[in-house]
């Protein structure tokens, strides 16, 4: 019988030493498309993450129904958008989801479906969950916050597989700066507005994505110098929806 500290030392050591196979990716790639042992694709993309907020509190305050019922509200809403604005869906992490944009338009398209997602907030599922009171005695509204960043990232696959009966639980991860920036950028509080994007994706964004429709007013209040550890980032924010 195998020890499984031998089990996990093996592998380890297998994973550590093994050369990548890799390939640079025009689409973003699936699960199956990428070789568990060593397979790798370079992809130049947008990274936008959702995050809902205050998910803790909503369960104590409120329960376990009314936080689960908003809590697919906000993902179903979110991946609804993200795909509908041509993005993949490729991980999902409690309450958070990310999206990944490649194309000419990735960093357009991103910034459109972090507005879009706002408007899921404030339109939706605000209006459907109003009259709740915090423990201080303010009124509760659920809040979120979506970081984009774009850039080079690496994406392989990670976890278990060839389980006894065939079954595989294991999933693609995204390593780069790009990835990380914007998950950490998701779950800043109390920032001016729900949406913060780099200035990677910013000066790209044309006037359709960062001017409002009425009286074409920038949408995004910036710069502002941020620290995201280990990076210092460039950042615009802002607090406006889109109707999807």
């Amino acid at each position: 019988m195998t020890v499984l500290s031998d089990k996990i030392a093996t592998n380890a050591k297998t994973l550590w030493t093994v050369a990548w196979n890799e390939r640079t990716g025009q689409v973003v790639p699936s699960t199956d498309e990428i070789a568990h042992s060593n397979g790798a694709v370079k992809v130049e993309a947008t990274y936008l993450y959702a995050d809902l907020a205050d998910s803790t509190e909503m369960q104590k305050l409120y329960g376990s129904d009314f936080a689960a019922r908003v809590h697919r509200m906000y993902l179903g809403g979110a991946c609804e958008v993200i795909r509908a604005q041509g993005g993949e869906i490729r991980s999902f992490d409690g309450d958070r989801v990310m999206g990944i944009f490649m194309g000419k338009r990735m960093r357009n398209d991103a910034t459109s479906a972090a507005l879009k997602i706002n408007w899921v907030v404030c339109e939706v599922i605000n209006k459907l969950t109003i009259n709740r009171k915090r423990s201080n005695g303010d009124w509760w509204k659920v809040s979120h916050g979506v970081g984009i960043d774009s850039g080079e990232a690496l994406i392989v696959r990670a976890g278990v597989r060839n389980r006894p009966g065939g079954s595989n639980h294991n999933d693609l991860i995204s390593i780069g700066a790009a990835p990380a920036i914007a998950a950490k950028l998701s779950g800043l509080r109390n920032v001016g507005g729900a949406t913060i994007v780099t200035d990677n994706v910013y000066r790209y964004l044309q006037d359709s994505t960062k001017l409002s429709t009425k009286d074409k007013t920038n949408m995004f209040k910036g710069p502002q110098t941020r620290d995201v550890d280990p990076y210092k980032v460039t950042t615009y924010t802002s607090s406006w929806w889109t109707r999807p």
